[in-house]
């Protein structure tokens, strides 16, 4: 049996000695970290949302301030 440690999962460590801060069979996908975040903010009434949720307006906006943002590099 192999097993693969990937880039899409976590787990929580310490900030100063970056050991892991729970039992090594707690790992977490990268959706289940954003989850975690996101009740944190919802708190604060905000959250993280992938862009393809956003209102087609607001999708428009952003494609349009990244635009002229990429032409003020050209």
């Amino acid at each position: 049996m192999s097993n693969t440690l990937y880039d899409t999962d976590y787990v929580i460590v310490d900030s100063k000695t970056k050991k892991p801060m729970e039992g090594y069979e707690s790992i977490y996908h990268y959706t289940s970290v954003i989850d975690n975040f996101n009740q944190r903010l919802m708190e604060e009434g905000c959250e993280y949302v992938s862009m393809s949720e956003l209102s087609d307006e607001d999708k428009k906006k952003y494609e349009e301030t990244i635009k002229e943002m990429e032409s003020m590099y050209e």
